[in-house]
């Protein structure tokens, strides 16, 4: 059984996809992102990407690096992993402030709260105030109108 490997080749223009099936199995054509699958035998890849390289309509030529990867990852433990958890746990619990310190912030953050609650009851005050002078003198204009009317005159 022959070796094989998968390289990617992004092309400027899907139309020359045709021409790519003399140099190897095209497995997959992405036409929203532009790239073509192709599957090679490991022998030939070198000698592929150098002519592939070499057509106007190839932008760039990328190699699945899948054979060279270790499925058992080798020499990698899980201890290594779980100390690095341990050691984002012991920094993330240095970060949290005092119990005092969270106090003394909320505190303060109720005092903006009772603030920010008087403030408004002003403004709403305020805005009740404005609309009964306005009534009022909404009621002054209706009164000058009859009394304009009455006279004869045009309002």
């Amino acid at each position: 059984m022959k070796e094989r490997r998968s390289v990617y080749v992004f092309l400027r223009g899907l139309k020359h996809i045709e021409q790519l099936k003399k140099f190897g199995d095209i497995s997959y054509i992405s036409k929203r992102m532009g790239y073509v699958e192709l599957y090679l035998d490991e022998v030939d890849v070198e000698k592929t990407i150098d002519k592939l390289n070499q057509y106007r309509f190839v932008k760039t030529v990328k190699v699945s690096p899948r054979p060279d990867i270790d499925p058992d990852l080798g020499d990698v433990h899980d201890d290594v992993f779980f100390e690095a958890y341990d050691q984002t746990q012991e920094d993330t619990g240095k970060d949290q402030p005092d119990a005092k310190k969270v106090k003394a912030n909320n505190q303060g953050k109720d005092r903006e709260t009772k603030t920010a609650a008087a403030g408004q009851a002003q403004n709403q005050q305020g805005k009740k105030n404005g609309r009964q002078a306005h009534e009022q003198q909404g009621g002054q204009t209706v009164q000058q109108n009859q009394e304009t009317a009455k006279k004869g005159g045009k309002s």
